[in-house]
């Protein structure tokens, strides 16, 4: 349904506002200005019904409009209460007053909180800044706004006057609730206005386009010959689309920078993805999360990535990598020494080539201080080559190993790791592991032990109610009670389906101990 209001019953809403902050001017100050009311007025009715307008168009099925009416009334009594609170119908009148500017930033999302369908003359209002003669900003963002034909028109007008000193663009969500048409109308006009300009890094992400979007951007492509970053996040990007990205990127091997997350990319689409990476020898973040591939799109990205040795930031959670994608990766990823972050969960890799796997990548990058494995099947029984490999990492900083099957008995092997590499950790996820006593009081005594611990997170384990109480005692005991995350899903009265759950766990403690070396 599209929200629709003729011009006397706009102008009425005007009209009432004007009134309610003329007569506050008054009684506040002793005098009135009727010009600066109005325009407020008029501001706070285009946002009003902005934001009215973007709940009925993105709402499934037909909205009752008395509910969007009251919507409209109450988002402008909300706006005339800023208003008045800030003292704004003093001001000067300027419309975009309330955006985030800071140094040569422009944020155009801090206009207000509100996702708002972009007319012209809103779009005018807001943009102001990067129209007026002699603007310069190095940096814009135009996300959670969605541009139609006219209002993408004028931002056009602000990339063309920025040409000299914009550098970073972000465009993600700018089409939201358009139809199909005026919204790869409106990236078309957005790529043509950029064409002047020499762009560093793009963001092109949330806006599902698919191969059509991609296409629409020919012209941004193809022409930005500087690019180190860009991003298609949740974009649709299937095969096809991927096809258009490597033909029309206009010198991908200048990317560091290249995400691609929640897409439906899929080894088909992995090919052309792949054919990117491997010109990009200098990348340094590399994010394909979600975008559906398996072993053999793994193995091709483990082979492009093995043209460079820059990476600093590797994500490919949520997929299917398996065992055949990880022994690829155990022969790549040592080849990136400067590697800081890694995210591997739920991608599959088995109880046998996880440790396998995170021994290469303890051994070959020294540097890493956060990593995510949760979600891959590590077990009890592989759990010592798991906890020998995260020994050898000695600047780990954040472990998310939740949602795996290790035990009291694996997880305690992990702990005494974590304690005799002397890592920085400030942050651990152990939770959904079967964790019953011995494995949440040492992974309480380890943070306990580490200074600057921040998070601990237990959750979705068996352990029973009186473990809980000595976890927040040694956790209190260190000054760090706040950092035990809420226990809300743990079961007190379960039992872990393992023959740890009726060990001695003094002569599991000292039987581990003496492993380690503690």
């Amino acid at each position: 349904m599209v929200f629709t209001l003729t011009a006397a019953q706009r102008e009425d809403l005007v009209a009432r506002v004007d009134a309610s902050l003329s007569a506050i001017g008054f009684h506040c100050h002793g005098k009135t200005d009727q010009l600066n009311a109005r325009a407020k007025a008029e501001e706070i009715e285009q946002r009003a019904f902005s934001a009215a307008d973007v709940s009925s168009s993105t709402t499934s099925g037909d909205r009752p409009l008395i509910e969007v009416m009251r919507l409209y009334v109450k988002k402008a009594a909300e706006l005339m209460k800023e208003v008045v609170e800030s003292g704004a119908q003093e001001g000067d009148g300027d419309a975009a007053g309330d955006v985030e500017m800071d140094g040569d930033e422009f944020d155009v999302g801090k206009t207000s909180k509100d996702r708002e369908f972009y007319t012209q003359q809103r779009a005018e209002q807001v943009l102001a800044p990067l129209l007026n003669k002699g603007a310069s900003y190095s940096k814009v963002r135009l996300s959670t706004k969605s541009f139609g034909i006219d209002a993408a028109k004028v931002a056009s007008r602000a990339f063309v006057n920025l040409a000299s000193t914009l550098k970073e663009v972000d465009l993600s969500d700018t089409i939201a609730g358009r139809p199909e048409v005026e919204a790869l109308k409106a990236m078309e006009i957005f790529s043509e206005g950029l064409l002047a300009a020499k762009l560093t890094s793009v963001d092109l992400s949330d806006n599902a386009f698919g191969e059509k979007g991609v296409r629409a951007c020919t012209k941004l492509l193809q022409g930005q010959t500087e690019l180190t970053s860009i991003a298609f996040l949740n974009n649709g990007i299937s095969e096809q689309a991927a096809r258009a990205i490597l033909e029309l990127l206009a010198c991908p091997e200048k990317l560091t920078r290249f995400h691609l997350d929640k897409n439906m990319t899929g080894n088909e689409g992995t090919v052309h993805i792949a054919a990117i990476v491997a010109k990009a020898t200098g990348m340094k973040d590399f994010k394909m999360a979600g975008s559906r591939f398996f072993c053999e799109g793994a193995i091709m990205l483990a082979e492009a990535l093995s043209h460079g040795n820059s990476l600093e930031r590797l994500d490919l959670n949520d997929n299917n990598v398996n065992e055949e994608g990880a022994e690829a990766l155990v022969k790549v990823l040592p080849k990136h020494p400067n590697l800081q972050f890694l995210n591997l969960e739920a991608t599959a890799l088995g109880p046998d080539m996880g440790g396998t796997l995170l021994m290469a990548v303890a051994k070959g990058c020294p540097k890493l201080e956060v990593l995510h494995v949760s979600s891959n099947d590590f077990e009890r029984e592989g759990a010592e080559a798991v906890a020998h490999a995260i020994a050898e990492m000695k600047n780990l900083k954040v472990l998310t190993i939740g949602d795996n099957i290790l035990g009291d008995y694996g997880f305690t092997q992990v702990c005494m790791a974590l304690s005799q590499s002397n890592a920085p950790l400030v942050r651990l996820d152990a939770s959904c592991n079967e964790l019953q006593k011995s494995g949440a009081i040492a992974a309480a005594q380890l943070a306990a032990s580490k200074p600057g611990f921040e998070h601990l997170n237990l959750d979705g384990n068996m352990i029973p109610e009186d473990t809980v109480e000595e976890i927040r005692a040694i956790l209190s005991a260190a000054g760090i009670e706040h950092a035990l995350a809420p226990m809300e899903d743990n079961d007190p009265e379960g039992e872990a389906d393992d023959e740890e759950a009726g060990a001695d766990i003094g002569d599991m403690l000292s039987t581990l101990a003496s492993r380690w070396k503690l």
